[in-house]
């Protein structure tokens, strides 16, 4: 995947390239691009988890065609959670400082920022994976979907509990 960070750097415009020398500037500029480039990745989170959402609504189609009634309102709760997950990612917060704010979010710590929510692109390829492996197990009626989707409500939960928790631990008010 490709470095958000650099592609928002090198499609800076002219304004944008002029406010990198005003004393005083550059920082907020560099800040900003950093926001960008992090909610551009957010965006793609959030396709990619859009994608999920689409194999688990097929994964209930399954079940209703295999008449797994009991599993459908399971695959229902998946779902919900996969939902809100998929609105939390795109409509987060970005890491931003007002002028006398309380915590002020630096440089380094949008980066981190950045990379915490790049990490969290092999989470969601994982769960994909397993959406994947569900639907087959519907399919071929192998009696695993129960633990799949027990399986993949728990990384959702904990996708959901450390996503939660980015903005406190980068910049280090995470309590322990």
């Amino acid at each position: 995947m490709t470095d958000l960070r650099t592609r928002v750097e090198d499609d800076r415009g002219l304004l944008k390239k002029i406010e990198l020398f005003i004393p005083g500037f550059k920082g907020y500029r560099k800040r900003e691009d950093l926001r960008a480039a992090d909610s551009l990745l957010r965006q793609q989170l959030a396709r990619r988890m859009g994608e999920i959402n689409k194999k688990f609504e097929n994964c209930r189609e399954e079940l209703t065609r295999a008449l797994e009634l009991a599993l459908i309102s399971d695959m229902g709760d998946v779902l919900k959670l996969s939902r809100q997950i998929e609105n939390k990612i795109r409509h987060t917060e970005q890491g931003y400082s007002g002028v006398s704010a309380d915590i002020r979010i630096k440089e380094e710590e949008l980066n981190k920022m950045y990379e915490w929510d790049l990490s969290l692109l092999q989470t969601i390829e994982s769960i994909g994976k397993t959406a994947d492996e569900l639907n087959s197990s519907i399919i071929i009626s192998d009696g695993t979907a129960g633990q799949k989707m027990k399986d993949i409500k728990k990384a959702l939960k904990d996708f959901n509990l450390i996503f939660d928790k980015r903005i406190s631990i980068i910049t280090g008010l995470e309590v322990s």
